[in-house]
């Protein structure tokens, strides 16, 4: 819709106010990959479908989407190149206590069975080529453009029927996802998984609590979190943002993207 170009453009300005960024409008299946990987250091796999393939019945379409942009991409690769994936902590499916990258996975999503199955991939093609990889497990992201598919986002904008995100383990704002993901471009510590988390137990619930102004907390059945240790000592990352500021610039950012539309 109109709406999506407008956002469309608005990031690209922000972007390329903001780097030495060249912006290719192409499927990833569709561009020449060998030409533009050519003596790159560093590859940010973050592009996966995201609407449709939390419903099952789209699975075999999903896997082929995502699991096949994946392939793709790892094999238009050369080393020294470094192949950073953007996973989910939805590997993990339905887990109580403490989850540590040890934890064995059980996916319960058919978005969960996609990342893993790409997961496997990333291992297998880079180790047959030579190449430095390392996995993110991401929890449900927060902050400016979440998608008007979350929850967050839809109590923000005044949405009359929420639906709850498909992940609840934890949130992490995207400054801190952003920095994970530089941090994993740095370190020495090739070839692992980390998850990038709090480490804090019940703070996606908390935050749907703080933006309904609900002085109850509704929590999950059964106690849950994700172990933060292993991120913390071998890449050096720490979740820094506090969940009300967080949110606070979620706000503001959906306040003043509104404002603009109204204008419009």
């Amino acid at each position: 819709g109109p709406h999506t170009q407008e956002v469309y453009e608005e990031k690209q300005l922000r972007i390329g106010r903001n780097a030495l960024f060249t912006f290719v409008n192409q499927r990833v299946e569709d561009c020449n990959l060998t030409k533009l990987l050519k003596g790159a250091d560093v590859i940010f796999h973050l592009a996966a479908a995201t609407k449709s393939d939390s419903k099952w019945p789209y699975l075999p379409e999903v896997i082929k989407t995502n699991v096949h942009v994946t392939k793709t991409l790892l094999h238009a690769c050369v080393p020294p190149a470094r192949f950073i994936y953007a996973s989910t902590v939805e590997v993990y499916g339905d887990r109580v206590g403490l989850i540590t990258e040890r934890t064995p996975t059980n996916p319960s999503s058919s978005y969960g069975v996609t990342k893993l199955a790409s997961e496997e991939i990333v291992k297998n093609e880079a180790r047959k080529k030579g190449l430095d990889y390392i996995i993110l497990r991401l929890p449900t992201v927060y902050g400016p453009w979440q998608r008007d598919d979350m929850t967050y986002q839809q109590i923000l904008v005044g949405k009359e029927q929420m639906t709850e995100d498909r992940s609840t383990l934890d949130v992490l704002y995207i400054d801190d996802v952003i920095e994970g993901l530089l941090l994993a471009a740095k370190t020495k510590a090739v070839g692992e998984v980390f998850h990038l988390t709090t480490g804090k137990e019940n703070l996606w619930y908390k935050g749907k609590s703080y933006l309904l102004n609900n002085k109850t907390l509704t929590k999950p059945l059964h106690k849950v979190s994700l172990c933060p240790k292993k991120a913390k000592t071998q890449l050096g990352f720490e979740a820094k943002m506090s969940l009300s500021e967080g949110l606070e610039k979620q706000r503001e950012h959906v306040t003043k993207w509104q404002e603009r539309k109204d204008l419009l």
